[in-house]
Parts: C-alpha cells; sequence; structure tokens
C-alpha cells in the first residue's frame, strides 16, 4: 500500500510527453490566433522547440493535432504553414454556415442544456457591459455558445462540419473586427432568448440573421480597405 512516506509521485516519461505536447499545441494555438504566426507562414519546428525550451517530439504532435483542426497545413515535402482563407473561401463557408447553424439550433431548441445555457448568457451579458472586452474572452464565449448549439443538435456529422467551418471563419485575412465584439454580444443575446422559448422556428431565426449580419460587416469591412 503507498504511504505518504513513498515520498512524492512523479509523472512518467508517457505522461510527461502528453503534457509537453499539450502545451506544445495551446502555445501554438495562440501564436496563430493571435497572428503572431500569420496566415501562409512557414512554422519552423526548431524556432518553436528553442522559443518553447522543449524537444522536437511533442512540437510535431501538436503540429499534428493542428493539421487535424484545419488551422495548418502541409505538402508532401514541405513545412507546415498557417492555412490562407480567401476573401470567396470566407464568404461561401459563412454561407454554408448559415444554412447548416440554422438546422442546428432549430434540432436543438428542445434539447440544449438549460443550466450551460445560463452560464454562457451570464457571460455575454458580462462582456457587452465590460469596457474594454479582449478578443480572445469575446472568441471563447462565441465558441462555447455556437459549439454548445451544435453539440446539442444531436447530428454528430452536422456538429462535426460546423466545427470545420467555424476554423475557417477565425483564420479569415480580417485581423479582429473589433467593431463586431458588441454587435455580437447583442445578437447571441438574440440568440440565447430565441433559444430560452424552445421555439425551433424562432431559434432558426435569431442564428441565421446572426450569421448574415456578421458576413454583412464584413463585407462592409473589406469594401473600406
Amino acid at each position: 500500500m503507498s504511504t505518504d512516506m513513498d515520498g512524492p509521485k512523479t509523472a512518467s516519461p508517457a505522461t510527461a510527453g502528453v503534457n509537453l505536447a499539450s502545451m506544445a499545441y495551446r502555445t501554438i494555438l495562440e501564436m496563430i490566433l493571435d497572428r503572431r504566426i500569420p496566415s501562409g507562414e512557414v512554422i519552423v519546428e526548431d524556432r518553436l522547440a528553442t522559443a518553447l525550451s522543449i524537444s522536437r517530439t511533442p512540437i510535431r504532435e501538436a503540429l499534428v493535432r493542428l493539421a487535424s483542426e484545419g488551422l495548418i497545413r502541409k505538402e508532401f515535402n514541405r513545412p507546415y504553414r498557417v492555412r490562407e482563407v480567401s476573401n470567396r473561401e470566407y464568404f461561401q463557408s459563412m454561407r454554408l454556415r448559415e444554412i447548416l447553424e440554422g438546422e442546428a439550433i432549430a434540432a436543438a431548441a428542445s434539447r440544449v442544456d438549460p443550466a450551460r445555457l445560463q452560464a454562457i448568457k451570464a457571460e455575454m451579458l458580462r462582456l457587452r457591459d465590460e469596457p474594454k472586452i479582449r478578443f480572445e474572452d469575446h472568441w471563447a464565449a462565441d465558441e462555447e455558445l455556437h459549439t454548445l448549439i451544435a453539440e446539442a443538435s444531436g447530428n454528430a456529422v452536422l456538429a462535426q462540419i460546423i466545427r470545420d467551418l467555424r476554423v475557417t471563419t477565425r483564420l479569415f485575412e480580417l485581423s479582429g473586427l473589433p467593431s463586431r465584439i458588441r454587435p455580437d454580444c447583442d445578437e447571441h443575446l438574440d440568440v440565447i432568448a430565441a433559444l430560452e422559448t424552445g421555439d425551433p422556428a424562432q431559434a432558426r431565426a435569431a442564428m441565421e440573421g446572426h450569421i448574415r449580419s456578421l458576413a454583412k460587416d464584413v463585407l462592409g469591412e473589406i469594401a473600406k480597405s
């Protein structure tokens, strides 16, 4: 039997390797989403290993995971690059999101977890009233809501397609759209209110309106540039 006298327990080499790979994944993900590694840039394994003070093995494991999530791409005999998303791909993806997320929320209207929904609502209200919203906090709340709805649809294939399309949204070249943060909060609260009614048609209309509004504002930002 193990007692306190056995001394402190240390992680096995396998566990340590998993932890390092997870740490590398989170760090590289943040670097991509913060555009410290911009779209189209080559990812240099040696440079990342030096920066993170770890070996290349967990770096490689992290890159494989990021590739599986669609954030980076690797062509034959070439290094990984951060995926680039064109205007055309973005707007085509948004049109699909309007259709598919409208379908998902209609299915989720009677299935969504009320406790999780209320927790997300509280966070959206907090962000809406926050004088200076950090984009990463806004995105985390956005991700939580859209993921909750996709999963509550009861269709795992639909949920995965929506996740993939949202990666495209996140990677789009337009940097941050700070003017969209507060409108997003208001629209998310409208989506939550529609879900609270349990009415599939009302929920669908709120989601479709939210995604159309986002695409319209992005188009306006592009026209200014």
